[in-house]
């Protein structure tokens, strides 16, 4: 793969997102990160690219060795292919996902066989067929939202 031509994915089919995000969270959203060739990438141009590999249904993940099951809300990923896209070393994508996770933007479970990640900062989201659907991996301490 050419890494000079690698467009960065977008969510489709989705209409609008409800998130909830740390001050942090924030912050490094808006944010870059340097590629291994020098080049600034917007860290949400990266979060985006990992939103829209998100499935919108149940089903089998495509495009990887060993697909796993997904349900909704779920993302299988390939370090090593995020590592070939976005054009920076597998160690630096491990560590790009081990911040995402601490600023609770991802949950991530790895393995050798296939690893997958979830997005507890997601609350909802409109299809643009109007249907709404409710993440279900949200953490708990998320769900005390109180009206003022």
């Amino acid at each position: 793969m050419d890494k000079e031509k690698y467009s960065f994915l977008r969510p489709a089919g989705i209409e609008t997102f409800a998130f909830i995000f740390s001050e942090g969270a924030l912050q490094w959203l808006h944010g870059t990160t340097t590629d291994d060739d020098g080049r600034e990438i917007g860290n949400f141009t990266l979060f985006g690219d990992l939103l829209a590999r998100m499935a919108l249904a149940d089903g089998i993940s495509k495009g990887f060795h060993r697909p796993l099951t997904l349900s909704v809300g779920q993302a299988q990923y390939s370090e090593e292919q995020l590592s070939t896209q976005w054009s920076m070393g597998r160690k630096r994508i491990r560590r790009l996902l081990d911040k995402l996770a601490r600023l609770e933007l991802i949950d991530t479970c790895r393995s050798r066989v296939a690893s997958f990640m979830t997005f507890p900062c997601l609350l909802q989201w409109r299809m643009s067929n109007g249907s709404m659907i409710s993440n279900p991996f949200i953490h708990k301490q998320r769900e005390r939202i109180e009206p003022l």
